[in-house]
C-alpha cells in the first residue's frame, strides 16, 4: 500500500487527477508497474523509487516533444509515468516473442528505428544522455586485467592505445540508441502496419550499427535481413546512398566496445547473462584482441 499512496499522492500534487484500482504487473529494480484506473479509463503507471531509474520520465517527454512515436503517454509524475493500457486498446497490441519471426513485423519496426535514429541526429538533449562508450574508463580496463587474467594481455593491448580508442569513439555521428531491444518491449498495430518501441530506461547516445546489432540478435535469421533491408532502403531514399564507410567504422568499434560493455554490466551486477558469457569467452579465446588489433594497429 505504500508504493500506491505514493503514486497517488504523486501523480494527484502535480496535476490534481486521480488514479485508483491497483494491479501489480511486476516490480523489480525499484520499478513498479501497476494496471490502473486514470480519471475513471483503464491506464498502466510505472512508478521509480530510484532517483536514476526517473531518467525514463525525462525519456518519454523527449521523445514526445520530438514526435517519436511512444505509447500514448496520460500523465507525469515527479516519480511516476501514466501510459495507455495496450490490453484494453481496440488498435494495438503487446509485442509476442513470435513477433521476432514475423516479417511485417520486422519491417513495421525497421520504419520506427530509421526515424528515432534520423531525429535523434539533431536532438538538442543527445549530448545529455548517456552512452555505453563511456563507461569503458582507463579504470575499467584495469578492473578487467585483475577480474579476468588469463585475458589481462587483451586488456593491456587496449590501455596502451586507449587514447587512439577514444579518438575512433568519437569519429562517426551519435544518435539516440534504444539499447534493450526484446518482444516485451514492443507494441504491434493490430493489422501489424506499425510497430514502436517503449520502455525508455536504457535509451542513450550511440551508433546506429549498434542498435540494429541489438535488432538483429534477438530477431531470426529471416526477419532480421528483412529489418535490415527496409532500413537501408529507407536511408537510400533520403540520402541517395548507402552509409558504407560509417556503417564498417562503427562495427569495428562495436566489435571491440561491446564485449567490454558486456562485461562491465555483468561485474556490476554480479550476474553473467549469455550475451556477457559471450563477451567473456571473445576476451579469453583471442576474438577481442584480434578485433582490438583490427581497429588500433
Amino acid at each position: 500500500m505504500k508504493i500506491i499512496n505514493q503514486i497517488k499522492q504523486d501523480i494527484f500534487s502535480v496535476n490534481g487527477r486521480q488514479i485508483d484500482n491497483f494491479q501489480l504487473i511486476r516490480e523489480k529494480w525499484g520499478v513498479h508497474v501497476y494496471r490502473c484506473t486514470y480519471e475513471g479509463s483503464p491506464a498502466v503507471v510505472k512508478y521509480f523509487e530510484n532517483e536514476s531509474n526517473k531518467r525514463e520520465i525525462r525519456n518519454y517527454r523527449i521523445l514526445n516533444e520530438h514526435n517519436i512515436p511512444t505509447i500514448k503517454v496520460l500523465d507525469y509524475g515527479k516519480s511516476s509515468v501514466v501510459m495507455e493500457d495496450i490490453s484494453a486498446s481496440d488498435e494495438w497490441r503487446l509485442g509476442t516473442e513470435e513477433d521476432l519471426r514475423d516479417a511485417d513485423v520486422a519491417e513495421s519496426l525497421s520504419h520506427w528505428y530509421f526515424n528515432f535514429h534520423e531525429k535523434g541526429l539533431a536532438m538538442p538533449e543527445l549530448n545529455t544522455l548517456e552512452s555505453d562508450f563511456d563507461k569503458i574508463t582507463e579504470a575499467t580496463l584495469n578492473m578487467f586485467c585483475e577480474k579476468l587474467p588469463e585475458a589481462a594481455d587483451t586488456f593491456n593491448y587496449i590501455l596502451s592505445r586507449y587514447g587512439k580508442l577514444r579518438k575512433l569513439i568519437d569519429t562517426p555521428s551519435y544518435t539516440l540508441t534504444y539499447n534493450d531491444f526484446y518482444w516485451s518491449n514492443f507494441i504491434v498495430r493490430k493489422d501489424k502496419r506499425e510497430a514502436l518501441m517503449f520502455d525508455y530506461n536504457l535509451l542513450g547516445r550511440g551508433y546506429r550499427y549498434s542498435d540494429i546489432r541489438n535488432v538483429c540478435w534477438s530477431m531470426s535469421e529471416k526477419a532480421g535481413m528483412i529489418f535490415v533491408d527496409r532500413y537501408n532502403r529507407l536511408y537510400v531514399e533520403k540520402y541517395g546512398a548507402y552509409r558504407t564507410a560509417e556503417e564498417a567504422l562503427e562495427k569495428q568499434i562495436d566489435d571491440v566496445m561491446d564485449d567490454l560493455h558486456g562485461l562491465l554490466l555483468s561485474y556490476e551486477r554480479k550476474n553473467f547473462t549469455k550475451l556477457a558469457e559471450y563477451a567473456k569467452n571473445e576476451s579469453v579465446d583471442g576474438t577481442l584482441l584480434k578485433n582490438a588489433k583490427k581497429l588500433l594497429e
